[in-house]
């Protein structure tokens, strides 16, 4: 059988919808003539109609290369770029044919769908965008469910739907669309860390599933990068200058910019030279503060990965510290391609980061118990001696009257933001009010929409009515303050009980009610500052003890007054404020890495 008959007994069968045996005679015919252009456009269309869109656009690019004035294979090119959301690309594909073949209907065909859907899905993702951009969730998720309507496997709509979801804290339904963003996505990267991050904030998921999930994420996306064996140049010479370098999108009017401030402050620059890689498009005054306190600043939005990483290899970086994990703006796949002999992981993201690349973690005793923690990491820890943070607060509002003494009522508040509360979390200070009657709750960063009438609901299922909850949506940074003025104790959630607006509270003159327990670093950030602050009598062993904890706190005003101004005085004495004295334990960490990695080698 010669190829050309190989290819046409295939196309008998391929019009059956037998693929197996059509690509069988396909290969057949590519064996005997390389050069079979019939053969190479037919097997990519077999690709095709399998779901391998890339290996499609691979095997018909090949045959165009080789004649250029294929019409069906621009058609059935302009498919497999639909096929991946490279509109753009298809509708000139579809062109390419009719310029070739001005009387091919199933060209004009697609390229007429595929410039309605091209607009049309335009202008509703243009919209929902904008709808999102300013919080308005339940217009931005109805335009996503629009363009799903119409596309199902639209990855990037899955995406920003979910994460609406998240933000509206239903995360079970945010679940969801990001596995289907995943699973439509050639290259799901930014959904799979979505994922990861929404996982730390439900309560369906172990310590286990969350270091599972991560490590999965390291053999999807970072085993295909880790160079084998990487060599490094650097002087293994333990007691020298080391470079230290701190990669971050954050090095702005931001947390991390605030928390990293005091500690480039107080580096010692004889025994160490620092770097900020900052990867933000644009700084502002808090960008201008740091810059004084490094050697060298390096500004590296736009980089690729790949470029990225051999920038920081070029700089002769000894410690690379990552502060955003999988973070918004993170850098991942640079850190996989090993730019650095010791990476280290700390500050912004609160759990493994799962990669191989990364060397170390940055914890303390109290957030990862020895023992018990390191399994769920796949860094090695390593246990700063006292706080885990700085705490360096941007606005220093004075400390109000107790709210209570003037209404006559006590006031609850959550300032955390809204996707780290869940339904449980909501069932549980229901509980707390209905323990301490006429109580209140003030709680801000609630979208306006569903997001606040679910709220609502759930409380009043419960027996809160709605008056006397003040709901907020997400507000400035000065008025996020000046409400926890209003309030007179602090609920934390769980798992995820935040860290940053525990510091705050504490700073306003609020205390704040947590919950210990649970094996995760984000199920203990909260208790860590209490404790830090000589506060663990705020700090309940369980959800009975919560309620009791609150309650009791609640029942003695003068006991919240004379606490009250007290507050800011035991954070200024905490270790969270020694800012000499935390720089210099990360500084011993890290020349503690160095001399390992040193001994290593």
């Amino acid at each position: 059988m010669t190829s050309g008959e190989a290819v046409a007994l295939g196309l008998q069968h391929h019009d059956a919808g037998r693929l197996d045996e059509a690509e069988r005679l396909y290969r057949q015919a590519l064996a005997q003539d390389p050069e079979s252009i019939d053969a190479q456009h037919f097997l990519g269309v077999v690709a095709l109609q399998r779901g391998d869109s890339a290996l499609a656009i691979a095997l018909i690019s090949k045959a165009l290369a080789r004649n250029a004035a294929n019409a069906p294979a621009y058609n059935n090119l302009g498919l497999a770029l639909a096929a991946q959301k490279r509109t753009a690309e298809a509708i000139n594909a579809y062109l390419t044919a009719l310029v070739l073949k001005p009387d091919y209907p199933d060209a004009l065909a697609n390229v007429r769908a595929a410039v309605e859907h091209h607009y049309h899905r335009d202008a509703l993702w243009m919209l929902g965008e904008t709808h999102s951009r300013n919080n308005q969730l339940d217009e931005a998720a109805d335009c996503m469910r629009r363009i799903l309507a119409s596309d199902p496997a639209d990855a990037s709509a899955h995406l920003l739907l979910a994460n609406m979801r998240r933000n509206q804290a239903r995360h079970r339904e945010a679940i969801e669309h990001y596995e289907l963003a995943i699973r439509h996505d050639p290259n799901p990267v930014v959904a799979f860390q979505n994922l990861l991050f929404c996982m730390l904030c439900s309560g369906d998921f172990s310590a286990a599933d969350i270091h599972a999930k991560h490590r999965e994420f390291a053999r999807r996306f970072e085993q295909p990068l880790l160079p084998p064996n990487p060599v490094f140049g650097n002087n293994r010479d333990a007691e020298r200058r080391l470079k230290v370098g701190y990669l971050s999108p954050e090095f702005r009017n931001n947390v991390v910019g605030h928390f990293m401030l005091p500690i480039l402050e107080n580096h010692d620059r004889t025994r160490f030279e620092t770097h900020c890689y900052f990867l933000g498009a644009a700084g502002d005054g808090i960008s201008d503060r740091l810059k004084v306190h490094v050697d060298q600043w390096h500004e590296v939005h736009g980089f690729s990965a790949e470029a990225l990483a051999a920038q920081i290899r070029g700089d002769g970086i000894d410690i690379l510290v990552d502060l955003c994990g999988h973070g918004p703006g993170n850098r991942v796949l640079a850190l996989a391609r090993r730019p650095a002999p010791v990476q280290v992981s700390y500050l912004d993201y609160s759990a493994t980061t799962g990669l191989s690349a990364m060397d170390y973690r940055l914890t303390t005793e109290y957030c990862d118990p020895s023992g018990t923690a390191d399994r769920y990491y796949s860094e090695q820890l390593r246990r700063l001696p006292g706080a885990y943070w700085t705490y360096n607060p941007a606005l220093s509002l004075p400390v109000s009257a107790l709210p209570a003494r003037a209404n006559g009522c006590v006031t609850f508040g959550s300032f955390n933001t809204y996707y780290r509360i869940t339904s449980e979390v909501l069932d549980l200070w229901a509980r707390v009010l209905l323990a301490v009657p006429r109580s209140r709750l003030v709680i801000v960063s609630v979208a306006a929409g569903s997001a606040q009438e679910a709220l609502l609901e759930r409380l009043d299922r419960a027996g809160i009515a709605s008056e006397r909850v003040a709901v907020h949506g997400v507000v400035s940074y000065t008025k996020y303050h000046e409400l926890m003025g209003t309030v007179d104790i602090a609920l934390a959630p769980w798992p995820y009980n935040g860290a940053t607006t525990v510091m705050d509270c504490l700073w306003n003159g609020v205390p704040v009610v947590s919950m210990a327990g649970g094996e995760t670093f984000s199920t203990r950030l909260g208790c860590s500052v209490l404790a830090a602050a000589g506060l663990s009598e705020l700090i309940a062993a369980d959800a009975r003890d919560y309620v009791r904890t609150a309650s009791e706190l609640a029942s003695d005003v003068a006991r919240l007054a004379a606490l009250r101004p007290t507050l800011r005085q035991k954070l200024e004495r905490s270790p969270l404020r020694d800012f000499r004295g935390f720089t210099k334990g990360l500084e011993s960490a890290y020349r503690g890495m160095w001399s390992d990695w040193c001994g290593a080698g």
